[in-house]
């Protein structure tokens, strides 16, 4: 009997030729169309698609496909999830719990867990790229008395990690990293800024590609800066907050693919979307700045205030400026990001039972508390939103 083919793309019809030319799957082509499979297990959770590639050498042929990987991430990103990076003992464990859209009921979530990594002592971890994370680490390395800086790029859905290479530097007092993604090339980068007395004086790139090629460089900058916070990546620019050698205050633009850098200086009345003490934040794919505090209304009582600005034009200086309040304090927790429903997240960082999820609509000025229960017993968690699950299988040299 004759397998039965949907219209599929012809990158995908070669491996499906490859894979009924082998032997050992006959009786698998002759009882289940190749791209049934993949539309089934496309559909199926990371760690059943683990289970599925054991089932033969063909369904281990086409699920490491790129056919088969794009259409998981295609469909993964259709809904994303809220990812916990749960902190204990030397170990980070990765939760995922659905992303509800604002229309949802808060009942509570159960989360779901995927797999640990061990590390020395976390440092920071760093908001997902494309399914994948990068966290530092302070390793003692193999005769070495003392700490050394270690990034190590982890992908929750597999269970993969690969250690970047260290960066060496005679000339330096601190380290500021940030980690980038350009969709274009599909790669994955950490900037690093080795600083003398505040400023960046030398700057250096550490790459991961699909193809496992992993490379360090040093890249010119040209504007000696003071990096202020940590960045947010939007469609292949890493943006952070910065001051220049005589205290202007801007946003810095690193270019991820070209690995140029841009600086915009923030002009008022919007000079306060660079305050210390504002979030960069990807705003329904724009560049956002946000930032919470209290504030007392006529009666005296406390509320929850918002104030965001969005760049419209960051070039021309057009931003939009927006106030929110709310009522008297719900929320209590650190911004983990803006869903794609455009409601901002906050999170405890340092979690307490019940863990909570505070999820905040700027359209309708409310907020709701959504309970995630099943992650109990850790000494620190990090949230990130708009979360996607990659299956692609990261290959090293």
């Amino acid at each position: 009997m004759k397998s039965r083919r949907r219209n599929v793309p012809e990158g995908h019809n070669t491996i499906v030729d490859q894979c009924q030319s082998r032997t050992c799957t006959e009786e698998y082509s002759e009882t289940i169309p190749h791209d049934l499979i993949i539309e089934i297990v496309s559909r199926l959770p990371t760690k059943s698609v683990a289970r599925c590639r054991c089932v033969s050498k063909l369904w281990s042929s086409l699920l490491v496909h790129p056919y088969f990987t794009e259409t998981y991430l295609t469909r993964s990103s259709a809904s994303p999830k809220i990812l916990f990076a749960c902190v204990k003992d030397g170990k980070v464990s990765f939760y995922t719990s659905p992303q509800p859209d604002d229309d949802k009921a808060s009942s509570p979530i159960t989360a779901t867990y995927h797999m640990n990594f061990t590390f020395d002592h976390v440092i920071d971890i760093y908001s997902p790229m494309s399914g994948l994370v990068c966290i530092r680490d302070g390793r003692i390395l193999k005769g070495r008395k003392t700490a050394a800086m270690v990034w190590e790029i982890c992908n929750p859905s597999t269970g993969q990690s690969v250690i970047l290479p260290k960066m060496k530097s005679r000339k330096w007092t601190g380290a500021t990293s940030f980690f980038g993604y350009d969709p274009t090339e599909n790669q994955f980068k950490v900037l690093s800024m080795f600083t003398d007395n505040d400023f960046s004086s030398e700057h250096q790139v550490l790459t991961l590609s699909t193809t496992g090629k992993l490379s360090v460089r040093i890249v010119e900058c040209g504007i000696p800066h003071c990096p202020l916070s940590d960045g947010i990546c939007i469609n292949g620019v890493l943006y952070y907050k910065s001051s220049t050698e005589k205290r202007v205050r801007g946003i810095m633009c690193f270019d991820v693919r070209s690995e140029t850098f841009r600086f915009v200086k923030v002009m008022e009345p919007f000079i306060g979307a660079v305050h210390p003490q504002t979030t960069l934040v990807n705003y329904k794919g724009k560049l956002a700045s946000v930032m919470s505090g209290w504030s007392y209304n006529f009666i005296g009582e406390t509320c929850t205030s918002f104030v965001m600005y969005v760049v419209q034009d960051l070039e021309k200086q057009e931003w939009s400026k927006h106030n929110y309040k709310f009522a008297p304090g719900l929320i209590d927790g650190f911004f983990a990001g803006v869903t794609v429903a455009g409601e901002l997240v906050l999170s405890p960082k340092f979690p307490s039972t019940p863990f909570y999820v505070f999820y905040c609509s700027l359209e309708r000025k409310s907020i709701r508390r959504v309970e995630i229960q099943g992650m109990g017993g850790f000494k620190q968690v990090y949230t990130f939103v708009n979360h996607v699950e990659d299956v692609k299988l990261m290959r090293t040299v």
